[in-house]
């Protein structure tokens, strides 16, 4: 299944610009979200990828341009936005089915959240505390508490980067089946180049605070890590990232 595209982009940013202090950390970011599609960012730590994210979600303000969301500047929060972090968050004194029903005031809600465990794979373990969950299973809990909202953006900050690899690939799958499913959109930052590859139909690469490629990933879903196209994109996105320091090493080498 590809991406839904609508005739109109959900989230437009034009020359976003973010300063702490005296420290830029993004410039000149224009980016453009259509309906249904899957953008993974990537890129070094301290790039300004997450940084990015939380401006997408409305919890960090920017410095310098706009963030049109539906046609409408964004001033706030994005209530059309659910983000899932790195860290579950999850609330050590709720049992797993109160931390998914967090903020619910309908009824109508409340009654999702059987429903939303069960796609999750968590009907079992709707009356444990999180202190009894694997890593992998309080990532389920955040992501079931995310989607419960019904967002039209799903926004994912590293929320797989302290997983065991086996259980990251059982995540890869959720989440992509969830997407696809729900019909959702969804911005992920990752440092993990292959993530980006096996979830994403776009990679956003960042370097120094600007989008320096924008690649768009045309592969079936579910994504087959021996299929030779993906190792090349994989490679593609590396062999950029690197690009940089291959240079600086040369330039270190000319002045000894």
């Amino acid at each position: 299944m590809a991406a839904i595209q609508g005739n109109e982009p959900i989230l437009k940013l034009s020359n976003i610009g973010k300063s702490f202090a005296n420290k830029e950390v993004l410039r000149n970011i224009d980016l453009q979200v259509n309906p249904g599609e899957f953008i993974a960012i990537v890129g070094k730590s301290g790039c300004g990828k997450s940084t990015l994210l939380r401006i997408i979600a409305g919890l960090e303000e920017i410095s310098s341009g706009s963030v049109i969301v539906h046609g409408e500047e964004l001033n706030g929060r994005n209530k059309m936005a659910k983000i899932m972090f790195q860290d579950g968050r999850l609330l050590p004194w709720k049992k797993v089915y109160d931390n998914v029903g967090l903020g619910l005031k309908s009824d109508s809600q409340k009654q999702q959240i059987s429903k939303i465990l069960e796609q999750v794979g968590l009907a079992d373990r709707s009356k444990a505390w999180p202190v009894e969950l694997s890593g992998g299973q309080k990532q389920r809990v955040a992501l079931a508490r995310a989607l419960i909202h019904e967002p039209q953006l799903l926004l994912l900050d590293e929320p797989l980067g302290a997983l065991d690899a086996l259980t990251r690939i059982e995540m890869h799958e959720l989440i992509e089946n969830l997407w696809r499913e729900k019909q959702l959109t969804a911005i992920l930052v990752t440092h993990d180049v292959e993530e980006a590859v096996a979830l994403a139909n776009r990679v956003i690469l960042i370097e120094e605070g600007e989008i320096v490629m924008d690649l768009p990933i045309r592969l079936p879903y579910p994504r087959q890590r021996e299929n030779p196209i993906y190792s090349k994109l994989v490679s593609q996105i590396l062999n950029r990232i690197m690009k940089k320091r291959g240079n600086l090493v040369s330039e270190l080498s000319l002045t000894k």
